[in-house]
């Protein structure tokens, strides 16, 4: 199968995209809740969201960001992936354009808390100890908004690993790991949903992400610098006289 230039321009793209949403992604979902969000302390995650609430909404800001790029690098996977499969690719496509727009609407969660801890006086009406609760409560939500999101983004980079071991454009062993990379995370984050208190903090969540993690290092540093190679041609099978 012929590779033309959009192809080439696409993976770039989306090898590009994937490292750099990958390092905003730890800044605003593993660096910030880390300094903000205390486990199991609704009172210290309050204190710390209303001393630190210009990084905190730095934070949801640099996620809605992120979120809008990563429909872009869904369209370029799907640019490169297309001739493989069109009905694969929009698939995938669709899947994470579902996970962009979960998790960008996510970030209303912790909008939420942050007003109801700085918000307007109608919520005085409630002790301190009740607007922490409730600002928790928020954060918990965020939570689960973030690991249901995760699910789409699996299932989406897992037909699009599946599209890249099919052409062979990247080492088949890669693109092969990155299946079952997406696989551990679809399933990891189904647990989740099914019982009840599994995870209690975005980090906790993060743990199915791990695997997918290292394909998506190797695989966004392949496709920016070494680009998409074309399937080796099959020998002709030698006539017989």
């Amino acid at each position: 199968m012929a590779i033309d230039k959009s192809q080439r321009t696409a993976a770039r793209v989306a090898g590009f995209l994937l490292l750099l949403l990958m390092a905003a992604g730890f800044f605003s979902q593993a660096y910030i809740p880390s300094q903000i969000i205390v486990d199991g302390d609704a009172a210290a995650t309050a204190r710390n969201i209303v001393a630190s609430e210009q990084l905190f909404r730095i934070g949801i800001a640099t996620d809605v960001l992120i979120f809008a790029a990563d429909i872009v690098m869904a369209v370029a996977f799907y640019v490169l992936l297309k001739k493989v499969s069109p009905g694969l690719a929009m698939l995938a496509l669709l899947w994470r354009t579902a996970q962009s727009a979960i998790m960008a609407m996510n970030g209303l969660s912790f909008l939420t808390a942050s007003s109801v801890l700085s918000g307007p006086d109608t919520l005085r009406a409630l002790s301190a100890d009740q607007l922490q609760e409730l600002a928790n409560t928020y954060v918990g939500v965020h939570t689960a908004g973030f690991n249901l999101g995760l699910i789409f983004l699996a299932l989406g980079n897992g037909v699009f690993a599946y599209l890249l071991f099919t052409s062979k454009y990247v080492p088949r062993p890669l693109a092969a790991w990155g299946i079952l990379a997406y696989i551990v995370m679809a399933a990891g984050n189904l647990a989740t949903i099914i019982i009840s208190g599994a995870e209690e903090t975005a980090g906790g969540v993060m743990i199915h992400y791990l695997p997918a993690f290292f394909f998506e290092v190797i695989a966004g540093g392949w496709l920016l610098f070494r680009g998409i190679r074309a399937p080796a041609a099959a020998e002709p099978t030698p006539a017989r006289g």
